[in-house]
């Protein structure tokens, strides 16, 4: 659900690397609360980006083409 905000303690975003508006994932374990920081990214947004299918995987420097082929295009000066 978007559009929800708490509020966390400065001393608990400082000691865990938290920043305002940083998106967390809230999640129960054994009856517990966990709560963990998330990427920038979804693997969605990953894959996306390296155009990956269901094709077989690419090798590191096809990887590395394409965060960089990505990256260019979505910077560019236009």
């Amino acid at each position: 659900m978007k559009g929800w905000q708490v509020s966390i303690p400065v001393a608990v975003m400082r000691k865990f690397g938290l920043a305002p508006g940083e998106t967390i994932n809230w999640e129960t374990l054994d009856g517990r609360l966990v709560i963990e920081k998330t990427g920038r990214f979804s693997l969605d947004d990953v894959r996306k980006a390296l155009q990956l299918s269901d094709a077989p995987a690419k090798t590191d420097a096809e990887i590395r083409a394409g965060i960089k082929a990505r990256t260019r295009a979505k910077h560019a000066v236009r």
